[in-house]
């Protein structure tokens, strides 16, 4: 029998050890009568298949309650869960413009997404996007609906499959609800009334005495916010290591042009109009000489494309989801759940740089008998036109490259339970998912017809520029002009662009069918009580295609080429777990449990594993938990790592073979004196491998829970966790190659450089093979640390929440054995992201009957970054303010990099509820002193990082409730 001084016991350790950033747990509610006859509802808890008495369990389990969702007045459950503290590395977010497609994923650990397992209710959910992805876009689950998120920090292979390495997230949902419910808001930017959010949702609940039934639907608009409208966005901007300041800085593929390879006067051999205002210049119709050439200048005649581009997309989201259950008799009950969510995103990149050799790698020399290079282009030494091979210009004509992402999807998923005659229990499901996408992107260039258009051409006698010679006209071709102004008569004409523009539509899909069965009970007595077992099988079908425009996929355009995906893979799988009782009642154990788990999974890609879990619950007397486990964990190959086509990436790097090359980089074409290199984005080749493996984790948990007798309402938890990853699923990285390539003469057949043929190109890399393979592995480990204190005072009941993550450590072995050491580091390119060594969130709520107010403040420590390479003769011009670090080649010094530290972000929010009847009204204010995010110098969006920190500003947001 339960009393209420053991409910509220149970709640406080429910709530010390699941707490969270601004988390609270609700205890099951028991009825007198239930009290009365004993009977105590036993629930499923995340990281167990078991149904149990309370919410505890071995696992480290975080839980946001439905209230806490309510408060952050965030319309997106990505958003919510990418800002509590065991978050880190580089998920994705609609502030990623450059790269994203507005889907939003979480990486517990830091370990990525795609080791992040993410269930509706318990089960899984289809991988959704562009199309064969390998996680769960966050977006599609409309916050209405949930009850609670909870949030399982460990492994749970055993218990789950593959995927569930760095944790769990599983989304609960409001299948209890009864009556009528209506929620809108409106959020908006307070320092350019942009990024503006409207969102509205209903929600009815019908309830009998066989079952009940819960529909939602929900519109959700977001508007954009543009980098040209922050100071620390609307320039693209270079930190100067020898004298700590920033410079403006931009492309080399300007309005004004670049031609280079041309034996000009006075030994210049690239030639501009110029920028007319110097360095960062954002004026595309700004020239320092309109109508001649100058030689260019670094210093000032790159162009800054930053303020072109968002920093905050546009998004549109509206679906529904249904839930309802029905009980034929007392021993079957059939239930189901359907959802449609459709997701519209659109992002906006900066105009073109068209430079089809230097920048995509495809020949389309501007002819030396093109008629606007003969009368309007640059001239060599002797006044003559020249063939151009590497020739740049940005086509701020079209206003920039815009992209429309579309995706829509399904889920329905149909089941029965009930208990058999013995009080055993049984759950047969079904689950089909599927979603679909378009993208549709314009402001690109079809080479093919670009080398038509700089090819030759003339006028003919009616005054027309024609393609080709007089005695070989090309019929449909339109010669191009890019050595014109924008803004005047001789700026890239319509009929030109025209001629050359090539709007891609892509298709994707992701498909999951799943049928699974267990039963559940208690097993046998101990002494100590009742051994609790579960067993059951699982049969799940995946697939996954991603087809590309024709002409994306026979690489002629300006879109990152990359061919068809399509394939899947079916599993079938055999699991067990059991809840042992050891110790009862005894001293120096009120209880002591035993928790085993094993899962048995065949796949037709790779063939079988087999992974465990143990865990101890130790509770030596009713104030203090002991908890711990230790488990195995896996990995399987996605789709997209098994069948993903060739596709081309652009990471920024650095080639060490162009300055003082060494043997090896001779002998894989770099000419002995270096090169210019190209820029710091060179181009690489992605895909999948049918002979990747799964990759495999040892994983580690330990923690104690505390309340003292003596604070009534205080609680303290500690969690150490350690995750061993080996024969990782990843890439060798481009960076790495570069390096070992010069330094060892490994890898250089993965590279691929220009020839003498090329010019000024010659010994740049025009192709890194990087696709996907098992290699290396990943350390991390840390501590969780939550306080959590309630007391009631005359104006309500005041709640403290502190939650903290310490990343101990986070170590990448890469393919040649050494290690890169992400924790305390910002890693973008050789790392997985950003790992500060604290992460804190504390919340201060206030709450009465009649209103809530709440203070949250949200922390990201300080980290360090390696933002550049100096020879050894130049280490000493290294400001004062960085630090430096010897690189040694062999066991001999080559160089040094220089290290500078990303300042932390503090963020504060504040929040206002007021409750009427049937009414409440929430007002807030989220960045409260309007924080710009820190200055990353290898931030690749915005100069930032905006996979970590905030970049939206100020924001104040209304949000009403009815319900009835």
């Amino acid at each position: 029998m339960y009393s209420n001084s053991k409910v509220a016991k149970a709640v406080r350790v429910a709530m010390m050890f699941g707490a969270g950033a601004a988390a609270a747990i609700s205890a099951p509610a028991f009825s007198a009568e239930e009290e009365s006859a004993g009977d105590v509802e036993r629930i499923e808890v995340t990281g167990s298949r078991i149904k149990r008495a309370d919410m505890e369990g071995a696992n480290p389990v975080q839980v946001i309650s439905r209230q806490d969702l309510v408060a952050s007045g965030i319309t997106n459950m990505g958003d919510i869960l990418q800002e509590i503290p065991s978050v880190a590395g580089a998920g994705t977010n609609t502030a990623i413009n450059n790269g994203g497609s507005g889907a939003i994923r979480v990486s517990l650990r830091g370990l990525g997404a795609s080791r992040t397992l993410v269930l509706l209710n318990g089960r899984r959910m289809v991988a959704s996007g562009t199309g064969a992805n390998s996680s769960v876009d966050l977006s599609t689950i409309p916050t209405a609906i949930v009850k609670r998120v909870e949030v399982l920090k460990d492994g749970a292979s055993a218990i789950y499959g593959s995927d569930a390495i760095g944790g769990v997230v599983n989304i609960i949902t409001r299948d209890d609800f009864e009556g009528f419910e209506f929620n809108a808001g409106y959020d908006i930017g307070t320092e350019e009334s942009d990024g503006e959010t409207k969102s509205m949702d209903f929600t009815i609940g019908f309830s009998g005495d066989k079952g009940n039934a819960v529909v939602n639907a929900y519109y959700v608009q977001q508007g954009t916010q543009s980098s040209a409208d922050r100071d620390w966005s609307k320039f693209e901007l270079d930190l100067n290591h020898e004298t700590n300041e920033l410079d403006q800085g931009g492309s080399s593929a300007p309005p004004w042009g670049r031609y280079n390879g041309i034996d000009g006067a006075n030994g210049c051999g690239s030639f501009t109009h110029g920028a007319g205002s110097g360095p960062g210049q954002s004026d595309p119709s700004d020239f320092s000489n309109p109508t001649g050439y100058d030689c260019w200048d670094w210093d000032k005649d790159t162009y800054n494309y930053a303020p072109a581009n968002f920093h905050l997309t546009a998004q549109e989201r509206y679906g529904i989801f249904a839930s309802g259950s029905y009980e034929i008799n007392d021993n079957i009950r059939v239930f189901t759940e359907l959802t449609f969510n459709r997701n519209t995103s659109d992002t906006k990149l900066a105009p073109l740089p068209l430079a089809p050799l230097a920048f995509f790698g495809f020949s389309a020399p501007y002819s030396a008998d093109n008629y606007y290079n003969q009368t309007v282009g640059p001239k060599d030494v002797n006044g003559n036109s020249v063939d151009i091979a590497d020739w740049r210009r940005r086509l701020v004509e079209t206003g920039g490259r815009d992209t429309r992402f579309r995706v829509e999807t399904v889920r329905a998923m149909i089941g029965m339970d009930g208990e058999f005659d013995n009080g055993w229990g049984y759950e047969v499901s079904y689950i089909f998912g599927s979603n679909d996408s378009t993208s549709q992107r314009a402001g690109g260039a079809n080479f093919e017809k670009v080398a038509l258009a700089v090819g030759p051409s003339f006028m003919n006698d009616a005054g027309d520029v024609v393609c080709g010679t007089v005695d070989a006209p090309i019929a449909g071709c339109v010669s191009l002009n890019v050595f014109g102004i924008p803004g005047t008569d001789t700026q890239v004409s319509q009929e030109m662009l025209d001629y050359i523009s090539f709007e891609a539509h892509d298709f994707g899909s992701n498909e999951q069918q799943i049928m699974s069965a267990s039963v559940f009970g208690d097993a046998f007595e101990l002494p100590a009580g009742t051994v609790g077992m579960a067993f059951g099988i699982e049969h799940r079908e995946e697939k996954g295609a991603d087809y590309p425009d024709a002409l994306i996929a026979l690489g002629i355009t300006s879109g990152s080429p990359r061919t068809s995906t399509e394939g899947g893979y079916e599993v079938d799988e055999v699991f067990f777990e059991a809840s042992v009782p050891l110790l009862s009642g005894v001293a120096f154990a009120e209880s002591l449990e035993l928790d085993l788990a094993v899962r048995y999974s065949d796949y037709d890609t790779f063939g079988d594993t087999t992974n465990h879990k143990v865990g101890i619950k130790w509770r030596p007397s009713d104030t203090v938990l002991v908890r711990g486990t230790s488990s195995s964990a896996f990995r399987a190959p996605s789709t997209s790592d098994l069948f993903a086509g060739r596709s081309s990436n652009s990471p920024s790097v650095v080639d060490s073979c162009a300055t003082n090359p060494s043997a090896f980089c001779i002998a894989d074409g770099v000419p002995a004196a270096g090169f210019v290199p190209i820029g710091d984005q060179l181009s690489s080749t992605l895909g999948g491998s049918v002979d990747v493996q799964p990759e495999e984790a040892d994983i580690f948990t330990a923690g104690v829970v505390y309340s003292p007798e003596f604070v009534d309402g205080l609680s303290l938890t500690l969690d150490y966790w350690d995750i061993e990853i080996t024969n990782a699923i990843t890439t060798v990285g481009e960076q790495l190659i570069l390096d070992k390539c010069a330094q060892e003469g490994t890898f250089c057949d993965l590279i691929t450089r220009h020839g003498p043929e090329q010019g000024a190109l010659y010994g740049n890399s025009s192709d890194i093979d990087n696709r996907t393979t098992n290699v290396g592995g990943v350390d991390s480990s840390g501590y969780d640390f939550n306080i959590r204190y309630t007391t009631d005072l005359d104006l309500g009941t005041f709640t403290v929440n502190l939650d903290t993550t310490y990343y101990d450590t986070y170590e990448i072995t890469q393919a040649d054995g050494s290690i890169v050491v992400n924790d305390g580091r910002f890693e973008r390119n050789s790392g997985d992201g950003n790992f500060p060594e604290w992460k804190s969130n504390i919340d201060f709520r206030l709450t009465s009957d009649d209103w809530s107010a709440g203070w949250a403040i949200r922390y990201i420590g300080a980290v360090d970054e390696t933002f550049a390479n100096v020879e050894i003769a130049d280490v000493g011009d290294v400001h004062p303010t960085f630090t430096t670090t010897e690189v040694l080649v062999n066991g001999v010094l080559d160089s040094y990099d220089v290290d500078r530290e990303i300042e932390e972000q503090i963020i504060h929010d504040v929040r206002f509820s007021y409750f009427l009847d049937n009414m409440t009204v929430t007002v807030g204010l989220d960045n409260v002193f309007d924080e710009d995010p820190p200055y990353a110098a290898t931030g690749f969006n915005d100069n930032t990082d905006p996979r970590t920190y905030n970049t939206t500003g100020r924001h104040v947001y209304v949000n009403l409730g009815l319900s009835f």
